[in-house]
């Protein structure tokens, strides 16, 4: 009986072990593969131009991904006079931290009153600005400041209070891009947007 038991064992093992599943390559229609390199009956054409303009856009692309924005000294001349102010009017710019008027300001907001003055009709929006240091929130609260500082001020020179609106971008609308003070200068700014 023990011989039977081994015999049936193996001849049970091998019945299994041939009927295990084999894997199938896949099917592939010989009309969808294309021809090996030596086999083509034609060669290959490369318009040069096409290569070169492909070749062109690319570089421009990559050039623009490595490259940090360059600002342009017509724009840091026109930014350091007007900001994103509505022209002929000023933008008063501050010092880092700060929301209190600089001395050198004076004469802008001096301009800036008298265009009001000479024309009535005309509503502004006062947008305070930030350079990136600090946070989102911190720095939401000081364009704000800044722009109710010089509300105040307009005010004070004989503006109507409803014809000024403030608003506050913090650090969100930055004019210059660079991480250096000559840009942070020239963003944290109240601009004076005619409505």
């Amino acid at each position: 009986m023990g011989n039977k038991f081994i015999l049936f064992t193996i001849i049970t093992i091998l019945a299994l072990g041939g009927c295990a599943k084999k894997e199938v390559p896949p099917v592939v229609e010989t009309s969808k593969i294309p021809p090996r390199v030596e086999e083509r009956k034609e060669p290959i054409r490369i318009d040069k131009k096409e290569e070169k303009r492909e070749d062109t856009e690319l570089a421009r692309i990559l050039r623009e991904e490595k490259k940090p924005e360059v600002t342009r000294k017509e724009d840091l001349e026109r930014w350091r006079l007007h900001g994103r102010s509505t022209l002929p009017l000023l933008a008063i710019f501050f010092d880092y931290d700060e929301f209190s008027i600089r001395e050198d300001m004076w004469d802008r907001i001096r301009n800036n009153v008298r265009y009001l003055m000479e024309n009535p009709k005309v509503s502004i929006e006062l947008q305070g600005n930030c350079d990136e240091r600090g946070t989102n929130e911190y720095n939401m609260a000081l364009g704000m400041k800044r722009a109710l500082e010089v509300k105040k001020v307009l005010i004070k020179l004989g503006i109507e209070e409803s014809r000024i609106h403030v608003i506050s971008f913090g650090e969100e609308k930055p004019l210059c891009m660079q991480s250096e003070e000559t840009c942070w200068a020239i963003n944290r700014r109240v601009d004076f947007v005619i409505k």
